[in-house]
């Protein structure tokens, strides 16, 4: 019975670990993925630029009104920078989505460079689980000792899994949000004529929509520096708690539930971190 036991908690942990290296690899992979429903996209969009020059219309009549009011004689100026506007308008939303399609790009360039960093694996936990762990299991005696390692660990590997999925999530969050950013790009470029009343600059609606599309772009690249991060950090914790765990002479079920407790340890923070990225992106472009 102990034997049994034994092979069942080796395979429940083998399975958070392996699922937890799946599902960051998982989400790795909508990182740095390619364009597949780009086109797709791209068809909602043009949906909405008919419904866009029409908000360019009224937009340039808000801008003429405001400036009607500021002003007791409109020059030939005034004109000219509402009809620049204009052009500028109509410009912004035909070429908003191949603008978008660049900033994608450049992103996915660098989060593909940031994954062949020398830090090695994202995440390599099953062998350890084939190595180590296995080792320490067939060493751990006693069934009290064994139903007791079970009954602590059972809520770990738990816990361990949703920490992968949370991390995959939020991954194609990401991308549900870039699309969705493409998807409206027609709208926010429709305000662009909306100044301050003189006839000149453009609206902050326009400008806001664009650092917030790239911000999302630059989170990409956060959240595979953090499991890159995580991959290293994680992996000197496992053998210097391994390590300590057994020279303190504590036995093999400490070790292992140290081994464990130190896994959910760096996946919560894992999760922390990358669910922080899209705050972190946004507040680095804010200060530009």
């Amino acid at each position: 019975m102990t034997s049994a036991l034994k092979e069942i908690l080796l395979s429940m942990i083998s399975s958070a670990l392996l699922g937890f290296d799946s599902m960051i690899m998982s989400a790795e992979d909508v990182l740095t993925g390619g364009l597949s429903s780009w086109v797709n996209v791209l068809a909602i969009a043009d949906i909405l630029k008919p419904f866009a020059y029409t908000v360019i219309a009224i937009c340039l009549l808000i801008e003429m009104a405001q400036v009607a009011a500021k002003v007791d004689v409109m020059k030939w100026e005034h004109g000219l920078k509402l009809g620049v506007k204009m052009v500028f308008s109509k410009v912004c939303i035909d070429v908003a989505p191949s603008f978008l399609e660049a900033c994608y790009l450049q992103s996915t360039k660098w989060i593909t460079s940031a994954s062949a960093i020398g830090l090695g694996g994202i995440t390599d936990l099953g062998s350890l689980v084939d190595g180590n762990m296995e080792t320490l299991m067939d060493q751990v005696s006693g069934l009290g000792n064994v139903l007791g390692l079970f009954a602590s660990l059972i809520i770990v590997v738990i816990a361990i899994k949703i920490c992968g999925l949370l991390i995959q999530v939020i991954a194609f969050g990401r991308m549900f949000e870039m699309y969705v950013y493409l998807a409206v790009s027609p709208l926010p470029c429709a305000f662009f004529p909306l100044g301050e009343g003189s006839g000149g600059n453009f609206s902050r609606i326009t400008g806001k929509f664009f650092k917030n599309f790239a911000a999302v772009c630059l989170q990409g690249v956060m959240m595979i520096i953090c499991m890159r991060l995580f991959g290293v950090i994680i992996g000197n914790a496992f053998t210097t708690h391994m390590t300590d765990a057994l020279a303190a002479g504590q036995g093999e079920a400490v070790a292992i539930s140290d081994l464990c407790y130190t896994m959910l340890l760096g996946a919560i923070v894992l999760v922390m971190s990358v669910a922080k990225c899209g705050s972190w992106a946004k507040g680095i472009l804010d200060a530009l």
